[in-house]
């Protein structure tokens, strides 16, 4: 079985995937110290939600192995969807994003600190779209666990995949979250459109 391991890098202002060659300006990833390490920047709620063409709370129903000709392997996810909090998909679509490892005919490619999802787990996504595919914004910094307790109360937490480390993070921290929360937030960057980073404002100006 053979294997790889990606991490994620910036040079000179331009956002890249090592050994890809491929532009990632949505997806802000900073330089990786080691092979052991993937780093982001930390956004506040709305400036993913700015970014992102959909967000979404849904159930995964099926992950794929898929071999991007330009990207190499991914990983093909399936979210049943139950809210759509952005984005035109409806309760019960089924919304297929990508993930940044995959494993497919023995061979099997880690991005470091990308999300890990089971068959069956209920999240929420922030999903950004480029070149046409969708991918979950920032690596695991774009997915959240949804929790909930004994009396049916639902919350919110970064699911945070080991190896990934949130540069600066806004202030924002990783939860628990109110869902309704959550929905304000969106809600307020659909109307202001104006980015809180200042990094992302240089990428894509006042707003997107």
């Amino acid at each position: 079985m053979k294997r790889s391991l990606r991490t994620f890098i910036r040079k000179g202002g331009t956002m890249t995937r090592t050994g890809w060659g491929t532009a990632v300006a949505g997806v802000f990833l900073l330089a990786a110290s080691t092979v052991h390490a993937s780093s982001v920047i930390g956004l506040t709620i709305e400036d993913q939600a700015r970014l992102s063409k959909h967000v979404v709370v849904g159930v995964v129903v099926g992950q794929q192995g898929v071999d991007n000709p330009e990207n190499g392997l991914e990983t093909a996810v399936t979210l049943r969807v139950i809210t759509s909090l952005k984005g035109d998909a409806r309760r019960g679509d089924a919304l297929v994003f990508h993930t940044r490892s995959g494993e497919l005919d023995g061979e099997i490619s880690t991005a470091i600190g990308e999300t890990v999802l089971q068959t069956g787990q209920k999240v929420m996504v922030f999903i950004e779209e480029l070149d046409g595919r969708l991918y979950n914004v920032g690596l695991s910094y774009g997915v959240f666990r949804v929790n909930e307790d004994a009396r049916g109360r639902q919350s919110l937490v970064r699911a945070i995949e080991d190896g990934l480390e949130v540069v600066d993070d806004a202030g924002v921290g990783h939860g628990p979250f109110a869902i309704e929360d959550i929905r304000t937030r969106v809600s307020y960057a659909a109307t202001h459109p104006r980015f809180d980073n200042r990094m992302v404002q240089e990428t894509f100006g006042q707003g997107r």
